[in-house]
C-alpha cells in the first residue's frame, strides 16, 4: 500500500503500460483518475475513475486537472505515458507525421508537468514518471522523429528535476524497450512476415523476450513511490538488457 492516501493521474491508461500502470498504483491503494483517448475507453478501467484527456489539448489538461482538485483533493503523482509511434527514415516522415509525434509525445508530457506541479506543490511535494524509450539513448532504425521526441523528453526530465528539486518533487523517467502492448502489436500486424518481424524484435533483447506491460509497471510505480525518495533526474532502462549491448 505504497499509494495510500495518494492520488495519481495517468495518461493513456486505456491500454497497454498506461493500463497496467493504473491497475499497478490502484492495487497499492492510489486514487487513480486515468486518462482515456476518448469514452470507447472507460470499460477498461472500470472502478477507477476515468477521465478523456487529449494530451495535445491545453483545454483537456485544465479540465482533469480541475477534476483532479475538485474530486480528489489534489495530486500526488503523474504518470505521462501517452505516445505514438509512426515509423519512417527522415525522407518518409512527412512535417504532418513530425509534428504529431512531437504533439503528443513532448508537448502533452511538458504541459502534463506544467499544470501538475502547481497541484504538486500545493501537496507539499509528489513524483513525476515520464515514459521516454530505449530510442531516448541508443539509435533504431525509422524512429528518427520518435527519437527525437523521446530524447527530449529525457532532458526535458533532467531539467524538471533541477528546478523542482527544491520542492519535494521528483521526476524520472522510464525508458522501455519493446514491449507486448496493443499498440507493437498492431505495428507488427502491418508487415508482411508476421513472426519473421516478431523474432527480429526478440532477438534485439539480450533476455530473449519481449517485455509485458507490467513489467514497466512496477518500475514506474516504484519511481513514484517513497522507495524511491533519493532518485531524481533519471532515466531507468526496461529494456531486457539492449542498452548494455
Amino acid at each position: 500500500m505504497r499509494f495510500k492516501d495518494k492520488v495519481a493521474l495517468i495518461t493513456g491508461a486505456g491500454s497497454g503500460i498506461g493500463l497496467a500502470t493504473a491497475r499497478r498504483l490502484a492495487d497499492e491503494g492510489a486514487t487513480v483518475v486515468a486518462g482515456l483517448l476518448d469514452g470507447s475507453q472507460r470499460p477498461a478501467v472500470e472502478g477507477l475513475d476515468g477521465v478523456v484527456l487529449d494530451v495535445t489539448k491545453e483545454a483537456d489538461w485544465d479540465r482533469a486537472m480541475a477534476h483532479v482538485t475538485e474530486a480528489h483533493g489534489g495530486l500526488d503523482v503523474l504518470v505521462n505515458n501517452a505516445g505514438i509511434a509512426p515509423q519512417g527514415t527522415a525522407e518518409e516522415t512527412t512535417p504532418a507525421m513530425w509534428d504529431a509525434l512531437m504533439a503528443v509525445n513532448l508537448k502533452g508530457p511538458f504541459m502534463g508537468c506544467q499544470k501538475a506541479i502547481p497541484l504538486m506543490r500545493a501537496r507539499g511535494g509528489g513524483a513525476i514518471v515520464n515514459l521516454a524509450s530505449i530510442n531516448a539513448i541508443r539509435g533504431n532504425r525509422r524512429l528518427v522523429a520518435y527519437a527525437a521526441t523521446k530524447g527530449g523528453v529525457l532532458a526535458m526530465t533532467m531539467s524538471l528535476a533541477l528546478d523542482h528539486i527544491g520542492e519535494n518533487i521528483r521526476v524520472n523517467c522510464v525508458c522501455p524497450a519493446t514491449i507486448d502492448t496493443p499498440m507493437v502489436k498492431a505495428q507488427i500486424e502491418t508487415k508482411p512476415h508476421v513472426q519473421a518481424e516478431i523474432d527480429a524484435l526478440i532477438a534485439k533483447h539480450p533476455i530473449g523476450r519481449l517485455a509485458q506491460p507490467e513489467e514497466v509497471a512496477a518500475t514506474i510505480a516504484f519511481l513514484a513511490s517513497s522507495d524511491a525518495s533519493f532518485m531524481t533526474g533519471l532515466a531507468i532502462p526496461v529494456d531486457g538488457g539492449r542498452s548494455i549491448r
